[in-house]
């Protein structure tokens, strides 16, 4: 069993006291951090987790319950959501290291900013809604690109006779490296889908998309107008053919960053983003907001992460399709390799829940 300071699945567990140090990985040393999105550390003001925590209240089973495929293990969900101590798949982007992309507009569905002009005082805004729109679809293209590069990793989980691996299987994935132990399979895969869930947890945070603006105050760069939707973002299918930029809805924006390069265009820092909130790790519900002003305004913080928390489940219904559109009849026992704890025998210590 992988061991930390984790949250375990059970009743709610109170937000833990935020550490001197941000979260690391082995003797790696990160960044002290930067308001991007749903954050990956625990700092006294700077983030609680918020990434590890949606990841759980979307993908982990119950405690004491074997998974059925729609949910993850206690180790499995680990090395997917990461704990205080280690990254985890889904926080990979904001790592320094071993493939961190924390520059990269892609990863987070940052610079995809536009506001029309009759929303900001009939002035015109900085960039066109063609730039914003074309920014846009390169963030789908690279977490579609991570999902379907997870899903093949997935099937790398057989040895060459055919049957499952021992080695491949385990979730031991926090014994090397950062943000995972890239010699094994299941953490390949934890590693590219987490990237992927990340770059969609990020779009609910960083976008106007279920949010609303300040009602006490008009439209306009500093306080750009929201779109309040109720449902997911349908161009998140990665499943589907990439969208075009045609297909972006025209009040869409996410904010440009980093904010001191970014006068006259909606920043991300200071406009749009909804990223510090305590969560619970079990509900998802958001026990305090955080400091954003934007997440204070109305439910805009609560409804950042419960979109996050949906969108989560839906991209793991859809790897699951995936999967089992790829590998046919195997593809069942991929899903429970990759949902279990100890899928092989490791005889004489435990029996196999996925061999058949």
């Amino acid at each position: 069993m992988l061991r930390g300071h984790r949250i375990r699945r059970g009743p709610a567990v109170p937000a833990a006291l935020a550490a001197l140090l941000g979260l690391a990985v082995g003797a790696q040393i990160v960044r002290a951090p930067e308001a991007e999105a749903f954050a990956t550390y625990y700092w006294f003001s700077q983030g609680h987790g918020e990434h590890e925590k949606i990841t759980r209240a979307a993908l982990a089973c119950p405690e004491d319950k074997p998974s059925d495929g729609t949910c993850f293990e206690e180790d499995s969900i680990d090395v997917l959501a990461g704990y205080r101590g280690y990254l985890g798949g889904v926080n990979a982007p904001d790592s320094w290291f071993y493939g961190g992309e924390l520059s990269n507009p892609n990863a987070h569905c940052d610079n995809a900013d536009y506001i029309r002009a009759e929303d900001n005082g009939g002035r015109p805004y900085a960039r066109t809604r063609a730039q914003a729109s074309d920014q846009l679809i390169a963030c789908l293209r690279h977490l579609r690109d991570r999902f379907h590069s997870a899903a093949r990793q997935a099937g790398t989980v057989f040895d060459d006779d055919g049957t499952l691996s021992h080695w491949d299987t385990r979730s031991a994935c926090a014994d090397y490296g950062a943000p995972g132990d890239r010699t094994r399979a299941k953490c390949r895969f934890v590693d590219l889908f987490g990237r992927a869930l990340h770059g969609v947890q990020d779009f609910y945070s960083h976008s106007n998309w279920v949010d609303s603006a300040d009602p006490g105050r008009p439209t306009g760069v500093a306080n750009p107008p929201g779109m309040h939707r109720n449902g997911v973002f349908p161009l998140m299918s990665f499943r589907l053919p990439l969208a075009s930029p045609s297909d972006v809805p025209e009040r869409l924006a996410t904010g440009c960053y980093p904010s001191d390069e970014c006068a006259g265009r909606i920043r991300h820092d200071e406009e749009l983003n909804k990223d510090v909130a305590e969560i619970d790790p079990v509900t998802g519900a958001v026990t305090r907001d955080g400091t954003s002003a934007r997440g204070r305004i109305a439910d805009n913080q609560e409804r950042a992460v419960l979109w996050a928390i949906r969108d989560t489940r839906r991209q793991w219904a859809a790897m699951r399709d995936e999967i089992k559109a790829r590998y046919g009849g195997k593809g069942d026992i991929v899903i429970c390799a990759l949902t279990h704890d100890t899928p092989v025998a490791n005889w004489p210590w435990t029996t196999g829940d996925c061999e058949k």
